[in-house]
């Protein structure tokens, strides 16, 4: 499995991923998650073991949480019970919550394609600006998937949770060199040289990043983008 890393543009939200939408989260940055990250790392601990096959310790804005996947993505029955958003763990869009959630949704792929006797996967995955399933207009297994999709909804929220998180950690990475940079600026001047360094980072105009899903034909999955503002690319193994 492999990620293909891309540098993209800051981007400042903040994925519910139990939800479909995007919570923007403007003053939020990178440090903010990182310290949502290491603040309660003990939290796990102190909860009784109910471990599954798919369940993984999950970076949140609730600390390090130990949490069922299949349970996760599943969907939800209607309940008439008033429920806080405060209350409800945010997936961070860290290295390791992009990891898993990767060979997580590949594993699910693997086994809806195995259920449904899907010969191939698609070559792409992607989701539109609605978060809408897009497949390639070529893929002649399209009518098949969309179905094995329609009754497993929680495969297809897992991959479009996937896309969304390593959307946002892209920009946020590339994002870092000018927070480096800041850190040590030492007068005015140096502080407004980085600026106009980076200043396509700020620029509201600037493309929108789209992440691409690819599948090869045993199913193994790498997850890749392309517009935005990138500059490099890199591709990351992502240690099975």
């Amino acid at each position: 499995m492999y990620i293909n890393n891309q540098n993209q543009a800051i981007n400042q939200t903040l994925f519910e991923t139990n939800q479909t939408g995007v919570k923007t989260a403007g003053s939020a940055t990178f440090e903010d998650y990182m310290e949502a990250i290491q603040s309660t790392s003990a939290i796990k601990d102190s909860v009784v073991d109910t471990s599954t096959e798919f369940t993984f310790s999950m970076d949140t804005n609730k600390g390090s949480i130990e949490m069922d996947l299949d349970n996760y993505f599943s969907p939800k029955s209607p309940s008439n019970e008033s429920i806080s958003l405060l209350d409800v763990p945010l997936l961070l869009p860290s290295a390791h919550n992009i990891d898993t959630l990767a060979k997580y949704s590949e594993r699910k792929v693997k086994d809806l394609m195995q259920e449904y006797n899907i010969p191939k996967p698609p070559a792409t995955i992607e989701f539109d600006q609605e978060g809408q399933l897009v497949l390639p207009k070529d893929y002649p297994y399209s009518s098949q998937l969309k179905h094995a999709f329609n009754e497993n909804p929680q495969v297809e929220k897992a991959l479009s949770t996937t896309a969304a998180l390593a959307s946002h950690y892209a920009g946020i990475m590339e994002g870092q060199p000018f927070r480096d940079e800041m850190s040590t600026a030492r007068t005015q001047a140096d502080r407004d040289r980085i600026v106009e360094k980076y200043s396509y980072l700020f620029d509201d105009n600037r493309p929108p990043i789209q992440i691409v899903l690819s599948f090869l034909d045993d199913g193994s999955m790498l997850i890749g983008g392309r517009g935005g503002t990138t500059s490099s690319n890199a591709m990351l193994k992502v240690p099975s």
